[in-house]
């Protein structure tokens, strides 16, 4: 027999409003011990349930401590956990492309840019490979990452609790990145689902990040290639 607080608590694991979509170790224990009927599990006997979710993927481990709650939130993905990954993370660039039907090719790699800063140390920019992914990430500086002055909905895709750049965005961050002698980021393709992209948007940002005219002549060798 199931015993009454392993009910209760992987019952809650079940519910979005009361458990976040990545999951550190001490929420995990937090929610097998606390209101749970009955008497509460020793930390030996919520380390093996720990394991045993992980082995019924109910949860998926990130890095060490954290895991996404696939009960809860099955159509999660690694992306989710960038922010666990790199705590400056904004998932942008090619992944956010390819999840928006812009390009036509489909990659694990989930792409993020990282802010440069007077304040901050260098941003450390190798890749780093977890148990549910592998992450790239791309230094920009952060008045680009979040432009002042921008609209909140027109550089942040607001489907998703997560940082995440919406597709005129992402796109916009590979044409800067991709201009860059020091980035190892190519410029868009310019065979990519261009027509898709909110023209609103794609103005209105180009303008606050002072792209307009490199999205000029982007599209410009687009219509002669």
């Amino acid at each position: 027999m199931t015993a009454a607080w392993k009910l209760f608590a992987e019952s809650g694991l079940m519910k979005p409003s009361r458990t976040p979509t990545v999951l550190p170790t001490s929420t995990l224990e937090m929610i097998a011990t606390v209101g749970v009927p009955g008497a509460k599990p020793s930390r030996a006997t919520i380390t093996r349930w720990v394991h045993d979710l992980k082995t019924a993927g109910k949860i998926e481990e990130v890095t060490k401590g954290f895991y996404l709650n696939r009960i809860g939130y099955p159509r999660a993905t690694a992306a989710d956990a960038a922010w666990i990954v790199r705590r400056s993370a904004f998932v942008s660039l090619t992944w956010v492309l390819e999840q928006a039907g812009i390009t036509n090719n489909f990659g694990d790699t989930i792409t993020c840019t990282v802010p440069i800063h007077r304040s901050l140390p260098n941003p450390q920019i190798i890749d780093r490979r977890t148990k549910a992914g592998t992450f790239r990430f791309f230094a920009m500086p952060m008045d680009l990452i979040k432009p002042p002055g921008a609209r909140l909905e027109d550089f942040r895709d607001l489907a998703y609790e997560y940082e995440r750049a919406s597709p005129e965005k992402a796109f916009l961050d590979m044409l800067y990145l991709g201009r860059s002698p020091r980035s190892r980021m190519q410029p868009p393709p310019e065979d990519i689902e261009f027509e898709r992209l909110v023209p609103g948007k794609l103005r209105r940002l180009a303008r606050t990040m002072n792209l307009e005219q490199a999205l000029a002549d982007w599209k410009a060798r687009r219509r002669s290639s």
